[in-house]
């Protein structure tokens, strides 16, 4: 068997500036998909948020119409 080629000082830095390249690549992708599920987390919170608010609203909505007509069946208006 044949011993490998043992590598040259330059050649080693050359591989530590690649994989500390590398980590940096993955950290900065890391971030991109860290901003993106948080910015999509709160698009679907605020989307929910907004459902509901419809909801409760348009309960209210026919909650005040229900109180109306029974105020103006028995004649009597607030205002």
């Amino acid at each position: 068997m044949t011993k490998p080629k043992e590598k040259t000082r330059e050649e080693l830095q050359a591989e530590i500036e690649d994989g500390k390249k590398k980590i940096r690549q993955f950290e900065n992708r890391e971030k991109m998909l860290r901003q993106k599920l948080s910015k999509e987390e709160r698009r679907t919170r605020s989307h929910r948020l907004i459902v509901r608010g419809t909801g409760s609203k348009r309960i209210s909505l026919r909650v005040f119409a229900i109180r109306a007509t029974s105020m103006r069946c028995a004649d009597w208006y607030p205002f």
